[in-house]
């Protein structure tokens, strides 16, 4: 079996949230504290902080600093 290529990683920050049945696809980054809706299919990478959702997913939303 060939080695993984780098690109293909899937990277989840702390503190993020998926909701049940969220699809993430290859070479998309997850940033920290960030919440993906139920049933998404994240198929680009999201920033820190943001609330997304849909097929394909989009950030809808940021999440307020304290």
């Amino acid at each position: 079996m060939p080695a993984p290529v780098i690109g293909d990683r899937v990277v989840i920050e702390d503190d993020v949230f998926l909701g049940a049945r969220s699809i993430v696809l290859k070479g998309v980054r997850i940033g920290t504290g960030s919440v993906i809706g139920a049933g998404s299919v994240v198929s680009r990478s999201i920033p820190p902080g943001s609330i997304a959702a849909g097929n394909p997913c989009r950030v809808i939303g940021k999440i307020a600093s304290e």
